[in-house]
């Protein structure tokens, strides 16, 4: 039997305004919980490019310690490049063919400002030398994004410190 022979005259319908708008309104909640692990703030993003740049440094000083050979960092106009010494020419020539010390980009407006422990501030294409006995120039690389501030510092013995802007302001004399 059907509802029409019943007599039961029901009308079908879709959704009513009120329901369409609470499910509107749990939509609108759960984006606002869900966007901001979503997108990545300036400091985030500092964050994970000192970290990067950090993890290369080591891995490049590793690199030369066990290879025998020398190898060094080097600012460039928009990022920055690992280079390897030709013993046989004695001219340094970039990394290419090692995927993991291939030359980087930086994000646009992230600077980049380096300098040795005598505070000469390094131009690009200067270099930061690492030596295959272990032993590295001191030297310290900024990365700046707007107000936020990243400091790399790496000691003679190859031990390489992150620090945010505020642990440099209290650790300076």
């Amino acid at each position: 039997m059907s509802i029409l022979a019943l007599g039961i005259n029901k009308k079908i319908s879709g959704f009513t305004l009120l329901e369409l708008l609470v499910v509107m309104v749990v939509i609108g909640i759960s984006l606002s919980l869900v966007m901001p692990n979503l997108m990545k703030n300036d400091d985030d993003m500092l964050n994970e490019e000192s970290t990067r740049l950090i993890a290369l440094i080591e891995y490049a000083a590793d690199t030369a310690t066990s290879r025998g050979v020398w190898l060094a960092w080097s600012p460039t106009a928009d990022g920055y490049r690992f280079l390897q010494l030709e013993d046989n020419k004695n001219i340094w020539q970039p990394i290419i063919a090692d995927e993991v010390l291939r030359e980087r980009h930086l994000p646009d407006g992230v600077k980049l400002m380096a300098s040795t422990q005598q505070k000469t501030n390094l131009l690009p294409n200067a270099l930061l030398r690492l030596s295959p006995s272990g032993i590295h120039t001191p030297f310290q690389i900024s990365l700046i994004f707007g107000e936020n501030k990243r400091i790399i510092q790496g000691n003679l013995l190859g031990k390489f410190t992150l620090l945010s802007h505020d642990q440099s302001l209290e650790s300076s004399p």
